[in-house]
Formats: C-alpha cells, sequence, structure tokens
C-alpha cells in the first residue's frame, strides 16, 4: 500500500519523465550551429562560422571562421535552371577545372533530399594560394520539371565527416 510520502514520490517522479522529454523538444537549440536560409534553402553551419564571406554567383551569400580561415560555407536558395542534380554538379567541376589549382574530385556519390528529384555531393581538393591541399564538398539538390535547384559549398583544411553529415542532415529544399 502507498503512504503519501511514495505517492508524492511517484507523482514526482512521473512528472519528471513527462517532462523533461518536453523540454528537450520544446525548441531548445544547439548553440554550436546556426541555421541559414537563403531562398529556397535551409541549412546548418557551425555558429562558430559567423564571419560573413563575400561570393559571386552563383552563390548568395557565404560565413567563414575568421577573416583569414580557410574554414567556409556558401549556399544559394536559387542555384540555376537544371534539370538535375549532376548537370549542376558538371557545371561546377567544369568550372573548377579551369579555376582551381590542384582541383581533384574525391567523391561524387548521390543523395536524398526531401521535395528534390535528384542530389548529388561532390567531395574535392585543391591547392590553396600557400600551396597546400584543402577539402571542398558540394551539396546540390534540383527538381525537375520546375528546373529548381539549391547548393551548398564548404571548404576545411581536412576532410571533416562530422561537419558534412550535419550540413547534409539539417538541408532543407523548399521548391516553389
Amino acid at each position: 500500500m502507498l503512504t503519501g510520502l511514495s505517492i508524492r514520490v511517484l507523482t514526482a517522479a512521473v512528472a519528471l519523465a513527462v517532462v523533461v522529454p518536453l523540454a528537450a523538444c520544446s525548441g531548445a537549440t544547439d548553440p554550436s550551429v546556426a541555421s541559414v536560409q537563403d531562398g529556397r534553402l535551409t541549412v546548418d553551419r557551425p555558429s562558430a562560422w559567423s564571419t560573413p564571406l563575400p561570393v559571386d554567383a552563383p552563390w548568395k551569400v557565404g560565413y567563414r571562421l575568421a577573416p583569414d580561415s580557410v574554414e567556409q560555407i556558401q549556399v544559394s536558395g536559387d542555384f540555376g535552371d537544371y534539370v538535375s542534380a549532376a548537370e549542376a554538379v558538371g557545371s561546377l567541376i567544369g568550372v573548377a577545372q579551369v579555376g582551381l589549382a590542384g582541383f581533384t574530385v574525391v567523391q561524387t556519390r548521390d543523395l536524398e533530399v526531401k521535395n528534390a528529384t535528384s542530389a548529388q555531393a561532390v567531395r574535392y581538393t585543391i591547392t590553396d594560394n600557400h600551396g597546400s591541399q584543402v577539402f571542398g564538398e558540394w551539396l546540390v539538390a534540383v527538381r525537375w520539371p520546375e528546373q529548381q535547384s539549391v547548393a551548398v559549398s564548404l571548404l576545411t583544411p581536412r576532410y571533416d565527416p562530422d561537419l558534412e553529415h550535419q550540413v547534409v542532415d539539417s538541408l532543407r529544399f523548399s521548391p516553389a
């Protein structure tokens, strides 16, 4: 038989069992990530990468760790009129082969991105201005026949699979 004290302890335990998981789901965010939204694209970036980075088309916005750091992310929520991710990636590779020193594709793979008819990730290496090898990755998602596309570009001193997973898992494509 439960006593008054036992009932109060049991009630408190049940309340904690219900409230704690709800608090975890109530909009609590990870302070190590920040969301970037541009056009049809929403994606997470490391919150430490908060220094604005000037970008050239087709990129719309960019951030880096510090003014002189290699670590950077660029995004485009309206990447261009492509019928497939392979076509969009091919365009990026073509420009990179001409304009980026030491450009080498390391891996290309298909991705699953909600609302996209095709999506791909391309990992590559380039040589920076100091002669060091740095690692990049493009993530592209396309919706056909609307020919809407979004893209993310990452650059880091070495391949970072945790960063890759964070960005891929957070990528949201909202077609018009």
